[in-house]
């Protein structure tokens, strides 16, 4: 039966992007005269469970112990004939770690009875770690101050490593991997900006209440660690043990005085209605005592909060932050589409979100001998959220989200879902003293369905004023027909040998992924209006004949989507993948104080033949000649991962440590990214995209019913289509990273680290549209970069094809970093860390989750197609992260205990890009192009500007607009460096932000039969910096990052006109300041109150 066993795991080795989910320890045994001890046997208990761990020391009086539970306290006890049975207690085992723990024995006297010597742990300077990485305890979970979701990200935002909204290494954060129990817990499709399950909806899937550790590896060299090129996020739930412990709370926050702080500055705030409410229990129990555990956790969160805090000019009820359109703008179109079109917008100001999430976890862990230890563990979470309108302008004119420019409707927003299932079990085998095994099967199901907030289905309208949008109403253009599934199905398998110094790895991960997707965007009809006037002019058209088509008022461009499949079926898309990973890896002990790791991970990737090939597109002839078939997926992939890491005690003290290593990291690229292609095909949708005089030809007017009119009689051969492709050649996101590392033990127990990361990529995400055509020109004078024809047809290489972006490679962009950390581990109640980092994240483009919509989301000088290397959207510059935490206890049987905790971040973050607002270089994209920024302010031609302040209107001479234009760059901090030059993109950086969160906890406790029942209180507050001073803590946003806003081009010079800015008093003034600072409840303090009843531990 062995025989047959073992022969099975070697099979499944071959199959089954894996992740650690337990710890390991060796170590050497050896008299006190300093001789090895061959033959001694070691035995591991985890004091909680009594699950124990055994192995033998080899030749080289050398032992290890695989597949231990991460935490402890674990208990190592040494035993060998002649020689007194030796005890060291109290070890924790950090996940993911490899503890190295060495015994000292003394030999017995001639004594009858068995003498055990037993000492303390003393704690462990990590010598197994060689990357960057970081293992948070459930110490540190507990303490952080939080609010709200109690997401994980709320932990790992304090790894020194992190950047702003959950990004590592300068990587979009979707390309992080997130695991619980070594089961993907990723947000698979890639929608939204979250790497998490249940993130699109500000939840979590999983409560903090049930993870046990947690695990940040930026650049490990451990080839089980795969699949991120930014991090590695890895968690470990609780279980349960031989006692019966659990704890029952309830937080709750609200927009009470007692809850929240009223001022931001010099500004107040007047917080919206606001309420949220948890409730949350755990429970661990032993089924059968050192045998059989079982650990479950239900959370409920209940939150309704302001949508926005924005209000309209003229408001009665105005708020700190006022965005342009009037409350009598606002009233009237609302009364308007609600009069003659039976549509009902809701409010545009002070309104209500709402989001809830419901999440419960059951795992049972079972011993079922010395040798074999099995775990089953099963998530199940509902959530859903009230969302804005989408800002982006793949459809409309975009930036129609609720801001200081422009202002949008609650029904225009929708509801997103974000439901998880999870399943994992994992086995955990000791063969012999030698080999090892560990196997983890998982399906993971996520369900991200839109729903609607009210008011039905209705066109889309954004409506200008000038070159930005101004008011946007009907209904987001990208929630109808929006229905999302996708699921994960993965086997792992991971087979140790040790050999004497060396412990040999053989791996396998196999993982297969489905989604079914239906994204039917601009299906409701989208339209632009040049201003308020053109469309009430449209509508009224539309509206005296019934709702047709209006006639002789156009918008100034019109897009619909519709089914091009027979009976207009949902246009569905199908993508399937796999995934098959085989790894190797020796991890040398060469010596006592050096330890060299090397491994080769090989992977290969295949997709389902799910795409519809599309005949017409066979015979059209894109840029450089390139032909492409939309019935293709890229090609079979095969990609390795070579990679060395190396940990050296310098003094062989312990008290300096030198690591660092070398390798190649692979990403998965969120299946939204090559679900594109499947889904632009031509055939499963039809697009009509036009603007200008083709939409008077096509007699496209308004109407609140595109489909009733503009479907062709023929929808399976549509006239236009939008085409999205994916290279044959197109491989995984892959990075090479590279690290080194000083560790140093300081006095007063304190660890210094200093740490430097460089990366560059190697197969990065690129985007271009084969169908656009060469510039017809160049402009004339200091900006004399490329022109083109600013028609749809002088734009297109095929007139019916409206863009075929191309999602392709390149291995343009790097990151590096330096990082200066002190730590002070716990000692007698007292805990903490401080770290600074500077890094500086460079790529092509920054992207989102539609093709084509990333491609004109690029920003540049010669065109989306001509992209520079320059700063990402996910660089931070500068970024400072501490924790402190303080513990004191007092009595015994009846008692308390206090416990103070701070978390602070100062960060640099939030870059941004000057461009010219409009369409200046006549691509037909809009707010991509990047401005020249002048010599002087003479080389840029304005067309005057009228500016109204209520029934005064002042008019801004070319004159008055260069002067302040002037003004303005010497005062802005990037643009007074770059006279006579371009903007780079992302060039522009939002000032440092400092926040200080705190939380604090009160304890009463009563023991009775030897068990804790413990009562506690606990307040957290978020941007406590606020409650001390209101001037502290308050973010800042750019007034407008488009400066100037382009006009028309005369004699082949561009004319633009001088953007604008809301004072203080609500008059409007020629744009004169870089930032302005926000007054939102998001820059006061916020409490959370916690009541939470703990027994049995």
């Amino acid at each position: 039966m062995k025989k047959i066993i073992f022969i099975l795991i070697i099979f499944l080795s071959a199959v089954g992007h894996s992740q650690v989910t337990s710890s390991a320890m060796s170590g050497t045994v050896k008299s006190k005269a300093g001789e090895t001890l061959p033959g001694a046997s070691v035995e591991v208990i985890h004091t909680p469970t009594g699950t124990k761990y055994f192995s033998t020391t080899g030749a080289n009086g050398g032992y290890a112990v695989q597949g231990i539970r991460p935490g402890g306290p674990y208990t190592v006890k040494v035993t060998y004939v002649g020689y007194k049975t030796t005890e060291i207690t109290d070890i924790s085992a950090p996940l993911g770690s490899n503890l190295n723990v060495n015994v000292l024995v003394e030999e017995e006297s001639n004594l009858l009875n068995e003498v055990v010597v037993s000492t303390k742990s003393k704690g462990n300077f990590n010598k197994g770690r060689t990357g960057a990485s970081q293992q948070f305890s459930n110490r540190e979970i507990t303490a952080v101050p939080v609010t709200g979701a109690r997401s994980i990200n709320s932990i790992t935002k304090y790894n020194a490593n992190a950047g702003s909204n959950g990004t590592f290494g300068g990587q979009d954060s979707r390309l992080n991997n997130f695991t619980i129990d070594g089961s993907v817990f990723n947000n698979g499709f890639g929608l939204g900006s979250d790497s998490q399950a249940g993130g699109r909806t500000g939840s979590t899937a999983i409560s903090l209440d049930a993870i046990e550790q947690l695990q940040v590896s930026v650049a490990p060299y451990d080839v089980r660690q795969s699949g991120f090129l930014g991090s590695g996020i890895n968690a470990v739930t609780k279980s349960g043990t031989n006692q019966f412990e659990g704890s029952v709370y309830h937080s709750f926050r609200s927009n009470k005085k007692d809850f929240i702080g009223t001022k931001a500055g010099d500004k107040v705030v007047t917080p919206g209605k606001f309420n949220e409410k948890i409730v949350g229990a755990r429970i661990g129990a032993p089924i059968i005592k050192d045998k059989l555990f079982f650990f479950g956790n239900f959370e409920t969160i209940e939150n309704i909060s302001p949508a926005t805090n924005w209000t309209s000019t003229g408001s009665p009820q105005q708020s700190a932050q006022v965005s342009a359109p009037t409350f009598a703008e606002m009233q009237t179109l609302s009364t308007f589409l609600k009069d003659k079109f039976n549509y009902t917008t809701g409010p545009w100001e002070n309104y209500d979100s709402e989001r809830i999430s419901k999440k419960f976890l059951a795992r049972i862990d079972w011993n079922i001998n010395d040798n074999h230890k099995l775990t089953a563990r099963y998530v199940y979470h509902d959530s859903n959220s009230d969302e804005l309108t989408s800002n982006s302008n793949s459809l409309g004119f975009g930036n129609r989200r609720t801001s200081a420019l422009a202002m949008s409707f609650k029904n225009s927003g929708y509801v997103i879902q974000d439901n998880t299932r999870s399943a994992v079990l994992e086995l955990n085998s000791k063969l012999n003293n030698s080999w090892y095994n560990n196997f983890i099967a998982g399906y993971d199901k996520q369900i991200e369905d839109r729903a609607l907030q009210g008011g039905g289905l209705f066109p889309t309208i954004d409506i200008k004023n000038g070159p930005t949008t101004y008011i946007s109403a009907g209904l987001d253009p990208f929630t109808q027909g929006n229905k999302l599934s996708y699921s994960t199905l993965h086997f792992t398998n991971n087979l140790t040998k040790t050999i004497g110094k060396h412990s040999l790895l053989f791996g396998g991960n196999f993982e297969y992924f489905k989604s079914s997707n239906l994204f039917f965007s601009g299906s409701n009809g989208v339209y632009i209006f040049n201003s308020l006037s053109d469309f009430y002019a449209a509508a009224n058209q539309s509206a005296s004949t019934g709702g047709l088509p209006s006639t002789t008022a156009f918008p100034a461009r019109f897009q619909f989507r519709y089914s091009a499949l027979p009976g207009a079926a949902e246009p569905l898309q199908i993508f399937k993948s796999n995934k098959l990973d085989l790894y190797t890896q020796d991890e040398m002990k060469l010596s006592d104080n050096f330890k060299l790791t090397v491994g080769l991970r090989a992977t290969a990737v295949w997709f389902g033949d799910t795409a519809l090939e599309n005949p017409m597109v066979n015979g059209l002839t894109f840029a450089k000649g390139e032909k492409f078939n939309t019935g293709d997926m890229p090609d079979t992939q095969y990609l390795l991962e070579p990679r060395v890491g190396f940990n050296l005690d310098v003094t062989g003290d312990s008290n300096t440590l030198l690591r660092g290593g070398s390798g190649v990291f692979t990403g998965r690229a969120p299946s939204v990214y090559l679900s594109n292609a499947i889904g632009n095909n031509g055939i499963l949708t039809g697009f009509v995209d036009v603007s200008g005089a083709n939409v008077t030809a096509g007699g496209y007017g308004f109407t609140p019913n595109p489909n009733d009119y503009f479907i062709p009689s023929t929808p399976t051969l549509p006239s236009t289509v939008e085409l999205a492709f994916t290279d044959k050649k197109f491989k995984f996101p892959q990075v090479w990273k590279t690290n080194i590392a000083v560790d140093q033990k300081l006095p007063f127990g304190f660890v210094g680290t200093i740490e430097g990361i460089f990366q560059r990529n190697i197969n990065a995400i690129n985007y271009y549209n084969a169908n656009l055509e060469a510039p017809v020109g160049t402009f004339s004078g200091s900006d004399n970069r490329p022109r083109y024809a600013r028609t749809d047809a002088g734009n297109r290489i095929n007139d019916n094809v409206s863009s075929a972006v191309v999602l392709t490679n390149t291995d343009k962009g790097t990151f590096y970093s330096t990082t200066f950390k002190l730590e002070y581990p716990y000692k007698k109640g007292l805990w903490g860390s401080v770290a600074y980092t500077h890094s500086t994240a460079n790529d092509l483009l920054s992207p989102g989750s539609v093709a084509s919509g990333s491609w004109t989301g690029a920003r540049s000088i010669n065109g989306n197609n001509d992209l520079s290397l320059a700063l990402s959207n996910n660089n931070t510059p500068h970024r400072i992260v501490g924790i402190l935490g303080y513990k004191i206890e007092y009595g015994k049987n009846v008692g308390a205990s206090t416990s103070i905790n701070l978390g602070y971040i100062g960060e640099q973050a939030g870059p941004f890009s000057y461009t010219y607002g409009s369409d200046m270089n006549g691509d037909l994209i809009n707010g991509n192009d990047l401005v020249y920024v002048p010599k002087n302010a003479n080389e840029i031609r304005f067309q005057p500007l009228t500016v109204t302040n209520g029934s005064v209107s002042t008019v801004y001479t070319e004159a008055q607009q260069q002067v302040a234009y002037d003004a303005y760059i010497n005062q802005d901090k990037y643009l007074s460096t770059r006279r006579g030059q371009y903007a780079a993109r992302n060039g522009g950086v939002l000032p440092m932000l400092h926040r200080l969160d705190l939380s604090a906890t009160q304890d009463f406790y009563i023991t009775i039969a030897g068990k804790k029942n413990n009562f506690q209180f606990r307040a957290d507050i978020l941007n406590f910096t606020n409650f001390i001073n209101k001037d502290w803590g308050v973010t800042q946003r750019v007034t407008n990052t488009n400066v100037l806003n382009y006009r028309t081009t005369t004699a082949n010079v561009p004319f633009f006109q001088l953007a604008t800015q809301v004072e203080a008093d609500g008059s409007r003034v020629l744009i004169k300041d870089t930032f302005q600072k926000n007054a939102s409840t998001f820059d006061v303090w916020q409490a959370q109150f916690t009541l939470r009843y703990i027994f049995g531990k």
